[in-house]
Parts: structure tokens; sequence; C-alpha cells
């Protein structure tokens, strides 16, 4: 049995319950995030992943309660967290789609503006919008999250995780 466990975290139901029916791509999917069986893979839920951040590091939980709270405006409960992250995922899953074109050459422009010149998400988010990579524009130019999308997609093009080294 794996000692590692890593979280896929997801609102699809059917991923977490035995009975579940998975698509080979669910499958194939489990299988690299699991590295062949090496690392065990626990199916959470949004609400299960910040009550695990919650009780097992509780000040990165209340680092990230407290701005979230900031850009809301005000204090939040569970629930209006749980929401946040969903819109923010929804968010991401957008941004997913949008770079599932890119080229090797705009990955090796990623990899090289992230570990050679240590730019951060928001940094790539705004080279690759000024770039006009992919014909399309978001907002801000800057999105942390598409920053992320850019990264995931071009280090996954490396054969590599964008949030292990040298990446992150």
């Amino acid at each position: 049995m794996p000692k590692e466990e890593v979280a896929l975290v997801t609102e699809d139901k059917w991923m977490k319950e035995p009975d579940g029916l998975l698509d080979q791509t669910d499958k194939e999917m489990l299988r690299e995030i699991s590295q062949n069986g090496r690392v065990r893979v626990r199916v959470i839920n949004i609400r299960e992943m910040l009550l695990t951040l919650e009780n097992t590091e509780p000040k990165k939980f209340r680092d990230f309660k407290k701005e979230i709270e900031r850009q809301a405006g005000k204090r939040l409960t569970i629930d209006e967290l749980v929401e946040w992250a969903r819109k923010a995922h929804q968010t991401l899953a957008g941004f997913s789609d949008i770079v599932t074109s890119m080229t090797l050459g705009q990955a090796a422009q990623v990899r090289y503006w992230r570990i050679q010149d240590h730019m951060t998400w928001r940094s790539i988010a705004k080279a690759a919008f000024l770039d006009r990579w992919f014909g399309r524009e978001w907002a801000p130019s800057s999105n942390q999250l598409m920053g992320m999308a850019l990264a995931e997609k071009a280090a996954r093009l490396f054969g590599e995780n964008f949030r292990d080294d040298p990446w992150n």
C-alpha cells in the first residue's frame, strides 16, 4: 500500500463513490495522479479540502481565509468559502480549456519564464496576454489562475508537474 497520499479535489460525486462509473479518461487521470499506483489518491470535494486544510495546516487555512475575506470585503462562513473555491475552480477550468491548443514552442517559453526568469503565475499570464496567445483575452491580464493553467499545460507537455521542482 502506498505511503504517500494526494488529494484529487472534484465536485463530481461519482468520482468519489465506489459504484461510480468511471470513463477511460477518469481512469487514466487517476493512474497518472497516483503515479501508477505509487501514491494513494483520496478523492475529496471542495468542502472536505477546506476542512482538511483547516485541521492539518491551520495557519495556511487562516491565511487563505483571510485573503478570500479581504477580496469579499466581509467575514465568510465555510459555506461561503466553498462557493468562492467553486468559482475559482470553474474559472481555472475555463482557462485550462483555452490553453489546450498550446504549442511546444509556447510551452518552452512558459518553462523559460517560470524556471529561468522566475516569473510568477500572474507574470506569465500577463506576458502571454501581451503576446496575444490563443487569440483570446482574459481579465485581468495578469490573472493568477490563467498563469497556473499556462504553467500546468506547459509542464505536462514536457512530462513534468508544474507544482514540483523545477517549476515550483
